[in-house]
């Protein structure tokens, strides 16, 4: 229909193993964060913030994900020790999402804030795909970890929403089946 819907409709996530170098540099991961800030944003009480985490700072990552596995299953193996620690070095960009929900604003409830948080979050991967770079957002449990909380200096009010991994990818993108418009679009009137 339009090229700006096109682009949309394409966006496919990307596994964060297959995200390869070269990723965005920080300009363009301003550029990406710009784009975020167009986001629609009740009161304008911009809940969203991102934390780009460079190259040199991803070893340090990497140990608070093997601590927030151990805080879930103190149990862990050196195995799935190293996994967690592989997963901060996945993708050659790395941006952390969190949120300030304030629950009590008398202006845009905490569902409009999260909203915000949503489109803000879109718009960075639209972003990134306008630029060139594939992404996937990432979460589990490690992103309400006491570790975690503490490495990003989180209050309360303050939910660490995941990290957007980015990077290029060579292959080609699956398609991935998402509904017609017509199984999820319907009308409204007093007549219908």
């Amino acid at each position: 229909m339009t090229a700006i819907i096109d682009t949309i409709c394409a966006r496919r996530s990307i596994s964060p193993k297959r995200l390869e170098y070269p990723g965005p540099n920080i300009e363009q991961v301003a550029e990406m964060v710009r784009a975020a800030c167009a986001a629609p944003d009740h009161g304008n009480l911009a809940p969203t913030r991102f934390i780009y985490i460079p190259d040199d700072a991803r070893q340090s990552l990497a140990e608070v994900f093997a601590a927030a596995t151990l805080e879930r299953n103190s149990d862990s193996s050196q195995e799935e020790l190293e996994d967690a620690k592989q997963r901060a070095m996945n993708g050659a960009g790395l941006i952390a999402i969190w949120a300030h929900i304030d629950e009590n604003n008398p202006i845009a409830p905490p569902h409009e804030q999260w909203i915000a948080v949503g489109a803000a979050t879109q718009n960075l991967l639209l972003a990134a795909n306008s630029l060139g770079f594939h992404t996937k957002i990432v979460s589990g449990g490690r992103v309400t970890s006491k570790s975690l909380r503490a490495a990003f200096n989180l209050g309360d009010g303050d939910v660490l929403v995941g990290f957007v991994v980015l990077g290029t990818y060579a292959g080609q993108t699956k398609k991935r089946l998402r509904p017609e418009p017509g199984e999820i679009l319907s009308l409204w009137g007093p007549d219908i």
